[in-house]
């Protein structure tokens, strides 16, 4: 690697971690090749920074809209741009480009987390809880990519640090064996992580411990179908709960406050963007999701639907999540285009495109929904403390103070198992709009067709997984999804 790429990996670390000390002199060797020998604690510092950038950088990873255009399938999200239109209509294909960049940053994340773990044994002179932290971190974005790409494209390869040099001959897993060694990665971070990081963007014990509850959540639905693992994620979700770490914000718009980002104790994990460095690993989000006109000054790449709008329950929560008054004062209606989103306005300072935004994946108020229904179905009904999970949620939502029952949102006492999962779901796509979660619960659920059938005849249960890029399809090794 040659100096110039030490800096940018260098400038990456500061960015999300605000670590320092990095020995630039050294020159070490490139992060991309699995037989790379790393022995220094900021060697391995840099790989770890190179884990992240692979996913938030260049305007196709987590800095963008890419992972959300692949969720557009659900109400909540929707692109009228040529590139991306096909898999909002439910007719995507392995040529379309989000899917490509996405499936490479993935697995680019994934070939700097295996070179991690598969050289730790070479490392001199660092402290073993100051190597377990590595490798904590480590196992716990393998195992983040490895979620997402199981839940968008079911059996794929399941590269190591022995095995991802013969990518060619190495056969896709099963869908089982793929949860098995998430679960595996997971616990293991678990185990090795601390709470706390003085440095907020760095994935953490209760990261892992939510990553798990969700994890564990979609494996009780479809395609895994073992619903002995709704116990399982409502015991993991019980501990992030009882962990005294983290609690709800009192006003819900605070949370995309740009300024908060780092402050607020409803966040587990997130990207954080930065303007440093040219904007290397800015936000992108902000401008993207903004509408091109009417003052606006944005993109317009993806935006909500209006049926997604109309069904919400108006709420300051509503407000919070859309915008559907623009600069000038133009309603979306009036301006012919559809709400827009406004959870990712907000981006602090910004230099050109770039902006200090954020894109938060796991936060409190999930694993209080995942536990209200992984109890409620573990148990054969809500409990008192399933009710109070999301009725918390439910009072945040309408501006009420979580901890007072208030008859008017809360779900009473009584309600049956069925009804009860029914809310909860319902309160999921509320509460987490655009944050990367209603389309895979529409699939676990096994609701795609249910959900897009009357606006999209040609949807089937073929459309639960995305199309494999057809270039990187090899012959009874890695084969496409039915249907594509």
């Amino acid at each position: 690697m040659n100096t110039k790429k030490v800096i940018v990996l260098t400038s990456a670390m500061l960015m999300f971690f605000g670590c320092a000390d990095i020995e630039l002199e050294e020159n070490p060797p490139s992060l991309l090749n699995p037989e790379t020998f790393f022995t220094s604690e900021s060697e391995f510092e840099a790989a770890l920074a190179g884990t992240f950038r692979a996913l938030y950088s260049g305007y196709s990873g987590f800095d963008y809209g890419y992972p959300l255009i692949m969720t557009s399938g659900a109400e909540d999200v929707r692109s009228d741009a040529e590139i991306f239109a096909d898999m909002d209509r439910l007719t995507p294909n392995g040529r379309d480009q989000s899917v490509l960049y996405v499936w490479r940053q993935l697995y680019q994340s994934i070939a700097n987390a295996n070179a991690i773990i598969g050289n730790l044994g070479n490392a001199k002179n660092i402290p073993q809880e100051r190597l377990g932290e590595l490798e904590g971190q480590s196992k716990f974005i393998r195992a983040f990519n490895f979620f997402f790409l199981v839940r968008w494209f079911g059996e794929v390869q399941l590269t190591s640090f022995e095995n991802q040099g013969d990518i060619e001959n190495l056969p896709q897993s099963s869908v089982k064996e793929i949860y098995t060694a998430i679960i595996a990665d997971l616990q293991d971070a678990e185990a090795k992580l601390p709470y706390t990081f003085e440095d907020r963007g760095r994935p953490t014990k209760g990261a892992a411990k939510a990553l798990l509850a969700k994890v564990y959540l979609t494996m009780a639905g479809w395609p895994v179908g073992e619903t002995s693992y709704y116990t399982d994620a409502r015991d993991k979700a019980k501990e992030v709960m009882d962990s005294g770490i983290y609690a709800l914000e009192p006003n819900f718009e605070d949370l995309w406050v740009e300024e908060n980002k780092l402050t607020n104790s409803e966040f587990i994990f997130a990207f954080y963007g930065s303007i440093a460095a040219d904007g290397i690993s800015g936000s992108h989000m902000h401008i993207a999701s903004r509408h091109w006109g009417n003052g606006e000054g944005g993109w317009g790449d993806f935006f909500s639907e209006d049926r997604f709008f109309n069904a919400f329950p108006d709420s300051p929560r509503k407000d919070a999540t859309f915008t559907s008054v623009f600069e000038d004062g133009t309603s979306w209606e009036d301006a012919r285009v559809q709400p827009h989103m406004a959870k990712y306005r907000d981006a602090g300072e910004t230099v050109a495109d770039n902006g200090e935004g954020f894109n938060v994946l796991l936060r409190y108020a999930d694993i209080l929904l995942t536990y209200a229904e992984a109890a409620n179905m573990a148990e054969g009904g809500p409990s008192s403390e399933a009710l109070l999970a999301i009725n918390q949620v439910r009072r945040r939502a309408n501006g009420l103070d979580i901890n007072t029952p208030d008859s008017s949102v809360d779900v009473p006492a009584g309600t049956t198992l069925s009804k009860f999962d029914d809310i909860v779901i319902a309160e999921r796509n509320w509460e987490l709009a655009f944050e990367l979660n209603r389309w895979f619960d529409l699939v676990r659920k096994e609701m795609v067709v249910e959900v897009n059938q009357d606006l999209h005849p040609n949807v089937s249960e073929n459309n639960r997984l995305l199309p494999k890029p057809a270039a990187q399809l090899i012959p009874g090794i890695l084969e496409q999804n039915p249907g594509y």
